[in-house]
């Protein structure tokens, strides 16, 4: 008997045809070109996975930019112009200008104590709801209308450059005064020290830097700053704007930060000297041994990231006119006729310029009885 051939209705060496995809709408259409959908390769599905992270990536970033450059601009200058209405609100529903308050004082019995005491003391009446939300509270400093802010000072100088005045975490910090000179209704430093940001949203100190970059016509209509404490007014004559660096691998440093009070005249008149070899200009402002200095600091990034702005006044005197000629301003920037530049720098702006300092050109009255045989240069 024969035998049978049995023969499959399938023919093996044909290949089953791709079924057709259902046809999608619009929407469909949509997601299915950007997220693994049914029936997708592994290698589309691994394409459309990398393509989803790369535009969530995207995403985020460009929040992110949007947020720093676009909306914390918003947020800082709000938060500074309610500082300023706040102030002013403050005034208009002042019953007296100044009060008396039962404040906290450092019981000063004990060197080195941290007890502290109740002592009745007489405030100006517009900064007292500014230190009934924040007993750091000692001042508010104004450079109208650049910088209108309240000024605090802890027991360092770390929590304030990451604190808002509210005490809120926030890498803008805000304007704060050294530790190392207490402001008290007795007491205030020889050299008070104010440190704030330079933000590019152009709050807390960044308007500082308009000293620098407009020069001198900006200083013409900027020579006077105010800054008030808790207890008093105050008004002070720019007499000197400086850059310098602060890592000795761009040159020899002036630690400007380190004298906060002057033990003696000589003390204090190297240290001024120091500060008007460095100075862009000269206004004429004299100064003496026992006058109250205001020294404002802020980053600058204009050579490496280690510099620093100081901008340097001098408290008025009792019932000294709040106004100075201009025309006498001197500009001191730039390089004398020999390309030497005229004012004192650091190792790599000598070097990148080539050139050297030359020499000390301000008048020495502007120091009252100053010797300069007895000042190193």
């Amino acid at each position: 008997m024969p035998e049978l051939e049995i023969t499959s209705k399938k023919d093996p060496g044909k290949r089953r045809p791709p079924k057709k995809r259902k046809k999608m709408g619009a929407v469909e259409t949509f997601f299915s070109g950007i997220l693994p959908w049914k029936g997708d390769t592994v290698g589309e599905a691994v394409r459309k996975v990398v393509l989803l992270v790369s535009i969530i990536v995207l995403f985020v970033a460009g929040f992110i930019m949007l947020d720093f450059y676009v909306m914390r601009d918003k947020r800082n200058t709000e938060e500074a112009l309610s500082y300023a209405q706040e102030r002013a609100k403050n005034v208009e529903n002042a019953a007296s200008d100044r009060v008396m308050v039962l404040l906290d004082e450092e019981d000063d019995e004990e060197a080195g104590s941290e007890k502290t005491e109740k002592k009745e003391v007489e405030v100006l009446a517009e900064y007292l709801p500014f230190y009934e939300q924040n007993n750091d509270f000692v001042g508010w400093i104004e450079l109208y209308p650049y910088i209108q802010m309240p000024v605090v000072q802890y027991t360092d100088n770390e929590y304030y450059l990451k604190h808002t005045f509210d005490k809120g975490l926030n890498e803008n910090g805000t304007i704060f005064a050294d530790y190392q000179g207490k402001i008290t209704a007795d007491e205030m430093p020889g050299n008070l020290l104010l440190y704030g940001h330079n933000l590019i949203t152009n709050n807390y100190f960044q308007p500082l830097s308009h000293y620098r970059k407009e020069g001198m016509e900006f200083l013409k209509r900027n020579y006077v700053i105010d800054f008030d404490t808790l207890y008093n007014r105050n008004k002070y004559f720019v007499f000197a704007v400086f850059l310098t660096n602060t890592s000795e691998q761009h040159g020899d440093v002036f630690k400007y930060w380190n004298t906060v009070y002057f033990k003696t005249k000589s003390e204090f008149d190297s240290y001024i000297a120091e500060c008007l070899d460095r100075s862009y200009f000269y206004t004429g402002v004299d100064l003496e041994y026992g006058d109250e200095i205001l020294t404002m600091s802020t980053c600058d990034f204009s050579m490496f990231n280690d510099m620093r702005l100081v901008v340097m006044a001098r408290k008025l005197r009792d019932d000294e006119s709040p106004e100075l000629d201009t025309s006498k301003f001197i500009d001191n920037s730039g390089f004398d006729e020999n390309g030497n530049v005229k004012r004192k720098m650091f190792d790599a702006y000598y070097k990148n310029y080539a050139c050297q300092w030359a020499g000390r050109q301000w008048d020495t009255s502007y120091i009252k009885d100053f010797k300069e045989e007895e000042i190193s240069q």
